[in-house]
């Protein structure tokens, strides 16, 4: 690899699953040092052993662990300069079979840790960015965050507000003249158990056929295949990156063409 985040430091939430893990892999690859945190201790070690990371048994709905993470990287490196919004979770429902209970948890999992994520790093990020290498948030939407779905009600709304959040707080920092970037990622269809999962509850509500699901949903895709977490972890290197240096509350859509029809 080129060394793309040399000397850079970075959390990345949600690294014991499969994008969140590759992401780690590249990333490290690219030479950053890792910060991993995951509620799944044994997951998450396996990633911080492969990669070289530390791991942080992390619940991301929490204020206090957010504050304890801050505390612990400031500690030991000083500095961070790239923060992962990734851990997420997956329900599917219709509205009328969805619990207030199981929206608020999605809800919390996927879009509150997003804030609370960004305003305990705030000021960590900001001391270590600069105007030529700003720091970077990323925060991990999906192509549900830019259109709907059936039965997914908690999931779209919750990445759409992955999206809006990233422009607000671009647009904030920047006037405040904070040297931290936010942008977006939105994947499509991406072989992990989270697809696996959805897959099923498309074929539960009649969506896709059950004798094929698999080739339906790689029709859905101009470019003709479902995508793999690496197309996805490289373009949370290259927004990590100082080449993205000018990219701030942008959404980068990497979903084989998913939304173009």
């Amino acid at each position: 690899m080129s060394g793309r985040l040399k000397d850079k430091i970075a959390l990345v939430t949600g690294a014991g699953g499969a994008l969140g893990g590759e992401i780690a892999r590249r990333m490290a690859a690219e030479g950053a040092r890792l910060f991993l945190s995951d509620l799944d201790r044994d997951a998450g070690a396996r990633i911080a052993a492969e990669t070289g990371g530390r791991m942080l048994v992390h619940d991301v709905t929490s204020e206090a662990q957010w504050s304890d993470a801050a505390s612990r990287i400031e500690a030991e490196c000083g500095a961070l300069h790239i923060l992962v919004n990734n851990a997420g979770i997956e329900f599917a429902a219709s509205v009328a079979d969805t619990a207030f209970e199981q929206w608020r948890k999605v809800l919390a999992v996927n879009l509150d840790s997003m804030f609370l994520g960004c305003r305990a790093m705030a000021p960590l990020l900001a001391r270590s960015g600069c105007k030529t290498a700003p720091s970077s948030v990323i925060n991990m939407s999906s192509v549900g965050g830019l259109i709907g779905f059936p039965g997914q009600v908690s999931y779209c709304v919750s990445k759409s507000g992955a999206r809006h959040l990233a422009k607000a707080l671009a647009v904030e920092w920047g006037e405040q003249r904070l040297p931290i970037r936010i942008n977006s990622i939105h994947p499509g269809p991406i072989l992990t158990p989270m697809l696996e999962m959805a897959v099923d509850s498309w074929v539960r509500d009649g969506l896709v056929p059950a004798d094929d699901p698999w080739a339906s949903v790689e029709a859905m895709c101009p470019i003709g295949w479902i995508g793999e977490p690496v197309d996805v972890a490289m373009a949370a290197v290259f927004l990590a990156s100082d080449e993205a240096r000018w990219m701030t509350g942008s959404e980068l859509v990497i979903d084989g063409g998913f939304v173009a029809r």
